[in-house]
């Protein structure tokens, strides 16, 4: 397996994990950040984003991320199916996706720490993510991270036909045995969040 010095902070902690806490079982946290949903749920037609700096590592987020939201109500798509694995995360490009495909959300799932002023020029300072504000630059960026603290990912939903976030979550990760396992954990944390807000029909 080659040893990247900067890759995508899921797969550099699984790995990690994996050499490191061998037998470990996985746990979890989630707290929830935004919860605006009034008049916008349950979404049937959803752009799955997974912001890594792995493009290996994002096809599985994003693949593992539809197959667990997905259902007979629910159309998923993974962002690389759209456009590739080779286009990075933009805002025009998600414009065009929800106007061409007629999504009504997008689902962008990433790692805390990337929303820093000092990573791009310009960027605004004082405020979180925001895709219908902002072109982050960043979120193509590959992230670092000490493994021998807990990881933070960020779950976000975006009603399309209002053009704001509406529901958004941390997810507290301390072990995971495997890449893979670290992220199905993931998925299926988001899909379970998603499904208990009533974003999606279950």
């Amino acid at each position: 397996m080659p040893r990247p010095s900067l890759v995508n902070p899921l797969f550099l902690f699984a790995v990690t994990v994996m050499v490191s806490a061998c037998g470990a079982t996985s746990g979890s946290s989630v707290i929830k950040t935004v919860h605006d949903i009034d008049g916008a749920a349950p979404f049937t037609n959803v752009l799955v984003v997974s912001v890594a700096g792995n493009r290996r590592s994002r096809t599985q987020f994003e693949q593992e991320l539809v197959a667990a939201i997905s259902s007979g109500d629910t159309l998923a798509t993974p962002y690389y199916a759209v456009f590739g694995r080779h286009i990075p995360l933009t805002r025009s490009n998600v414009d065009n996706a929800v106007r061409d495909r007629e999504f009504d959300a997008v689902l962008l799932a990433r790692t805390q720490g990337q929303d820093q002023a000092n990573l791009v020029s310009n960027r605004p300072t004082g405020r979180l993510f925001d895709l219908y504000h902002y072109d982050y630059e960043e979120l193509n960026i590959p992230v670092s991270i000490n493994t021998d603290t807990t990881v933070s990912f960020v779950a976000e939903i975006y009603d399309t036909r209002a053009a704001r976030k509406v529901w958004a979550i941390e997810s507290l990760i301390f072990e995971n045995e495997t890449a893979a396992a670290a992220v199905s954990a993931q998925a299926a944390i988001i899909a379970a969040e998603l499904r208990k807000d009533g974003l999606f029909r279950r």
